[in-house]
């Protein structure tokens, strides 16, 4: 069965200081403030398109932070779900692999047996979040 919702793991303390100066977080970085979430790469901020994306990456701490302190960093992009994250349109029923920031369908049940993918790890997702991803080539 398809998981709808993954925990986001947030161990932080009960009152966490958030910054309000200017901050450079170091690459690779999952900061959330109150505009969203944010990858950090390379001096620029990709949005995180919505939680269940955010989820994908398995971030293993994500930075609260806020938009003051990180206003002097550029927003250049967004991104998805991960590479190799498996997802289901609940509107279509459909299954994808994300691989290279593409959508590959997966007709089939065999192909999942195929290349050793698990039921257990398919996310639940909009149909909005599986249109972000453009077309690769079926998986068959």
């Amino acid at each position: 069965m398809p998981l709808f919702r993954r925990k986001i793991r947030t161990e932080f303390p009960e009152n966490p200081e958030i910054p309000t100066t200017p901050t450079n977080y170091p690459y690779g970085l999952c900061i959330k403030t109150e505009a969203g979430y944010f990858l950090i790469r390379a001096n620029s901020r990709f949005r995180i398109m919505s939680e269940r994306a955010v989820e994908s990456w398995n971030f293993n701490r994500i930075i609260p932070s806020s938009e003051a302190a990180v206003k002097h960093i550029k927003i250049t992009s967004k991104v998805g779900f991960r590479d190799g994250t498996i997802i289901n349109d609940m509107a279509t029923g459909k299954h994808y692999l994300i691989s290279k920031n593409l959508k590959r369908h997966i007709t089939s049940p065999d192909v999942f047996e195929k290349y050793g993918l698990n039921w257990e790890d398919v996310l639940l997702v909009s149909s909005q979040e599986v249109a972000y991803h453009e077309d690769g080539e079926v998986l068959n």
